[in-house]
């Protein structure tokens, strides 16, 4: 006699999808459901430990709380792998609600929208996606699979499923116990199924428990100071003490992961859970055995709990095991920058994002913590999003040579003869106005430094004033200053005389298309014999780009300083302006710099701190005093910032502070890897 297997998918699936947002059971009964995902862990401090933590978990207890009398709802946690050259992962939450009738008030959603969830009505593509999830991508074809069970597995097809379910809750420790679950570097479904069971039974039921407790003990209720540990009551007495002076809710869960792949991988992935959660407490989760089919059915949306695995407990300890939160920061727009969190998951990180208040960042990061290999992957996803971005580089070593060079752009390793002829084609196309440049500009000429005092300052301001409308001579104006008495003027004159040569040098055209290029480099290095001209010449460049943007003439552009500051020393007060006025002209400034004391002054480097959105700290990017002092982190963010570690050649890790505090990981791809190598990594040594 031959013994038929008999497919078991349509008696498993109970529900049917009746329109975006709302399921039917095979009994009639209706539920919301909604998509959504998890909530950064960079919103809090780590490990959850701090007082944001503990405000933000009393608010969801509350709102939980409020939840009314036979709720039923369920969570799902998907992870499921990228499709990438980069290992990594995506994660959604799935939420569904049993309501009365399909018009009905969801109660679920609004505890979502309260915590900042942002949910959206689930669509028959994400109904679709999450049966994948349990029955394998068949079922994406509109294929439904074979199910069938073989003792402690099911199985579809090829694949393995198996099933893994909490028997007990942790009893020791509840914040975060279960992060190493929702943060396993593999493919799973994780369910957790939600109930309220009458709250007036469940008092009267409790309340018989602790008359019986009070006469079978000679311990009063009295000296009991902790009820979350160390009690010498009954657990009856604490519940019931947490419910009527606590005004917590009794909750009934049921906890699950749905593991399926080939045999020997869902094997492998089933003992690792059972690795991961053994330990903590009492909890753990046990794979099933003659139970899987049961088990597996009954976390399947719109599906009866099975009551044998109901687990009581009470809101407060509920949310610190649901799984709403991941290590990961997707607050940004997305990008064609590949990042992930420690834990591997999809994270994002958009200089212009919609979300941002400015377009402004910083990086700071001790040599050979890769601060230009980063660069150069911001510079990259910039070109690919946005194609017609304007891109300006400053730096001194040509550091992103040979990445501008391939996206078309142009680049310039400034010598003094050229430095000087840039200057000059600008004094000759371009007039003397009000607006402060040509003071900077003759300030920076005359060496800055404290030998330029008050008097000389009035001077250049009066010998200005002489060409207003006109172009500048140097010759001419050290004749106006010499033609003066005070000793103020003849100082001026002496300090230009080394400068006269601009007068009689030719203007260059290719400099100026250089200057007006979509996508520039400009190298310093070889004007370091020459600190002035140096000067000036960053400054002058800066002025021109200034003006470029006040004209519109690209959708966006990103302004690199990369470890140039100490050439700002006059100019501050342009630069603020700018870092305060860019966000108008969709721009924004990239300052990079090993040291944060190279911004000079306190004062200009809080404002650059203040109108930079995106804080980017890579390894020894500062010390802890620093942080403390200068951006007043919490304790939980330092920690952050000084655990940044890279593995080379596999990843940089960075941290980012904005909205949140988040670690990145950078994963260069092949293609950027051999663009990258020649120049940043010899430079950097990062990967």
């Amino acid at each position: 006699m031959v013994k038929m297997k008999l497919s078991l998918t349509k008696n498993i699936i109970g529900a049917e999808f009746i329109q975006d947002g709302l399921l039917a059971s095979n009994q009639g009964e209706y539920f919301k459901c909604y998509k959504a995902y998890p909530l950064s862990s960079g919103l809090l401090e780590e490990n959850f430990d701090g007082n944001s933590s503990e405000q933000y978990f009393n608010k969801i207890s509350d709102l939980l709380t409020r939840l009314p009398n036979y709720f039923e709802g369920q969570i799902i946690f998907v992870r499921r792998k990228l499709q990438s050259e980069i290992p990594g992962f995506e994660t959604r939450l799935y939420f569904f609600e049993k309501v009365k009738k399909p018009e009905s008030y969801s109660h679920l959603k609004s505890v979502l929208s309260e915590i900042k969830m942002k949910p959206f009505e689930l669509l028959r593509s994400d109904w679709d996606l999450l049966l994948s999830s349990y029955f394998g991508h068949d079922i994406l074809d509109k294929n439904v699979p074979d199910v069938v069970w073989e003792k402690d597995h099911l199985r579809v097809g090829s694949d393995t499923i198996k099933a893994l379910s909490m028997t007990e809750l942790p009893q020791l420790t509840w914040k975060g116990c279960f992060q190493d679950l929702f943060e396993f570097n593999d493919e799973f479904l994780l369910s957790f199924k939600l109930e309220i069971p009458d709250r007036q039974k469940i008092r009267k039921k409790l309340e018989t428990k602790r008359r019986v407790s009070h006469a079978l003990s000679i311990t009063s209720s009295l000296e009991v100071k902790n009820i979350e540990s160390n009690s010498v009551l009954h657990s009856s007495e604490e519940t019931l003490e947490r419910i009527l002076v606590g005004k917590e809710t009794l909750f009934e869960i049921s906890v699950a992961v749905i593991l399926n792949s080939s045999k020997d991988k869902t094997n492998a992935s089933a003992h690792d859970f059972e690795r991961v959660m053994s330990g903590i407490g009492n909890a753990g989760l046990f794979k099933e055995g003659v139970g899987t089919l049961t088990v597996f059915k009954s976390h399947i949306p719109t599906n009866k709990t099975l009551n044998i695995r109901k687990t009581p407990i009470l809101s407060s300890n509920l949310v610190e095991i649901l799984p709403l939160f991941l290590d990961y920061s997707r607050s940004n727009d997305s990008s064609s920058l590949e990042l992930r969190s420690r834990c591997l998951e999809k994270s994002h990180l958009n200089l212009f994002s919609k979300e941002n208040l400015n377009y402004n960042a910083f990086i700071c990061g001790s040599s050979g913590s890769g601060k230009s290999f980063l660069m150069s992957s911001i510079l990259i996803s910039q070109f690919k999003d946005e194609p017609q971005s304007r891109l300006c580089i400053f730096d001194v070593g040509g550091s992103y040579k040979k990445i501008i060079t391939q996206y078309g752009g142009q680049s310039i390793t400034l010598s003094l003869t050229e430095a000087h002829s840039l200057i000059a084609t600008y004094l000759k196309n371009t007039v003397v106005t009000k607006n402060g440049f040509f003071k900077t500009l003759i300030e920076l000429l005359c060496g800055s430094g404290k030998h330029i005092t008050h008097s000389h300052f009035v001077a250049i301001d009066d010998l200005l004033s002489d060409f207003e409308n006109e172009y500048l001579s140097i010759k001419s104006l050290i004749r106006k200053a010499n033609d003066k008495e005070e000793k103020c003027y003849h100082d001026i004159a002496l300090w230009l005389k080394p400068h006269v040569h601009f007068d009689d040098t030719s203007e260059r055209h290719d400099l100026k298309t250089l200057i007006n290029s979509q996508i520039s480099a400009f190298d310093f290095k070889s004007l370091d014999s020459s600190p002035i001209i140096q000067k000036v010449t960053i400054f002058l460049l800066s002025e021109l780009l200034w003006k470029d943007l006040e004209k519109g003439t690209y959708p966006k552009t990103l302004i690199v300083f990369d470890e140039v500051w100490r050439f700002f020393a006059l100019s501050k007060s342009f630069l603020e302006e700018m870092y305060r006025t860019l966000r108008k002209y969709k721009a924004g400034i990239v300052s990079i710099t090993q040291n944060l004391a190279d911004y000079g002054d306190d004062a200009f480097s809080k404002m650059i701190f203040a109108t930079s959105y995106t804080k980017i700290f890579l390894q020894d990017g500062a010390t802890r005093e620093f942080l403390k002092q200068s951006f007043d982190l919490s304790n939980s963010d330092i920690e952050r910032v000084l655990s940044v570690s890279s593995q080379k050649p596999k990843y940089s890790e960075f941290f980012v502070l904005s909205d949140m505090s988040q670690v990145f990981r950078l994963y260069p791809d092949p293609a950027f890897y051999e663009l990258a190598q020649t120049e940043n990594i010899a430079r950097d040594n990062q990967i």
